[in-house]
C-alpha cells in the first residue's frame, strides 16, 4: 500500500473529519492580492495580541518575506482568507538566515551541522474565523509537513509564546529548545520549540492522518502552489479559544 492510500483511508475516521471540516485549499502566495491578504492577517491577528504597533496601512511584513529560502501560504476557505503561516528552510547545501536565527543562534547550531531545517514563522489565524482556531492550525500546519517532507527535513522549530508551549508539545510532539527570548519584531517573548521530524513524523501522522504528506500531496504542490484538503463532515460547534490564533 502507497502513503497515499494509506493516508486517504485513515482520513474517514469520525475523529479525523472533525477537524477537517469542508471548504479549505491552502495555496503559495504568489499574487499582490495573496500578499495583500497575508499581511492583513498578520496585522489583525498581531495587533489583538499587543505584539505590534498600530500601522496606516494594516499590513505586516519583514525582510525574510522575500528571502529565497521562505515560502508562505495563504490558507482559504470557501474563497475567504482564513489564516496564514511562512516556511523558511537552512540545509547544510543552502544555509540560508532563518527567521529565528538572531534570538537562538546558539539552539540552532546545536540541531547539528548538517541538518536541515525548516522554520514556521507567522503563524496567523484572522481573529474573526468563524472556525475554530486549532483546526485553522492543524490545515496551517500541512504546508510546514509538506516543506519538511520535499526537503527531507531533520527539524521543524517555532517560537511560540509561553502560553502556547502545552499546545504545541501535546498536538505536534514537539519539545522544548531554548528559554524565552526577545523575538525579531514582536512584543512578547518566545520559545524555541522543535519536531524531530524523520524520528516522530510517522508517529504523527498516525495520530493525525490530515497532516500526513502523499505522494500526490508533493506533485501537485510542485506542479501547481496549491495543497488541497479532503472533505469531511462539519466540525461540531465548540468552546472559541484564541490563544492560538498566531505564533
Amino acid at each position: 500500500m502507497t502513503k497515499t492510500q494509506r493516508a486517504h483511508d485513515m482520513l474517514h475516521s469520525p475523529a479525523e473529519a472533525a477537524i477537517n471540516p469542508r471548504g479549505f485549499e491552502m495555496r503559495r502566495a504568489a499574487t499582490r492580492e495573496d500578499w495583500d491578504h497575508v499581511r492583513a492577517l498578520r496585522y489583525d491577528a498581531l495587533r489583538e495580541r499587543g505584539e505590534i504597533g498600530a500601522s496606516h496601512d494594516g499590513a505586516y511584513g519583514d525582510d525574510h518575506d522575500n528571502a529565497l529560502n521562505a515560502t508562505t501560504f495563504l490558507l482559504m476557505r470557501n474563497a475567504r482568507p482564513m489564516a496564514t503561516t511562512r516556511s523558511s528552510v537552512s540545509s547544510a547545501n543552502r544555509r540560508w538566515a532563518l527567521p529565528a536565527a538572531d534570538a537562538y543562534a546558539g539552539e540552532i547550531a546545536e540541531l547539528g551541522a548538517d541538518a536541515t531545517i525548516v522554520e514556521a514563522s507567522l503563524v496567523a489565524v484572522d481573529p474573526a474565523s468563524p472556525v475554530e482556531p486549532k483546526t485553522v492550525l492543524f490545515h496551517l500546519f500541512k504546508a510546514q509537513m509538506l516543506q519538511c517532507a520535499s526537503e527531507n527535513a531533520d527539524w521543524l522549530v517555532i517560537a511560540v509564546r509561553d502560553s502556547q508551549i502545552g499546545f504545541y508539545r501535546r498536538m505536534f510532539n514537539m519539545e522544548i529548545l531554548s528559554g524565552a527570548e526577545k523575538y525579531p519584531g514582536l512584543a512578547t517573548p518566545r520559545v524555541l520549540m522543535g519536531l524531530e521530524y524523520r524520528a516522530q513524523a510517522t508517529l504523527l501522522f498516525k495520530r493525525m492522518p490530515m497532516l500526513a504528506v502523499t505522494d500526490a500531496d508533493e506533485r501537485d504542490f510542485a506542479a501547481s502552489g496549491v495543497i488541497t484538503f479532503p472533505d469531511a463532515r462539519r466540525a461540531t460547534p465548540s468552546k472559541r479559544d484564541s490563544s492560538h490564533l498566531v505564533a
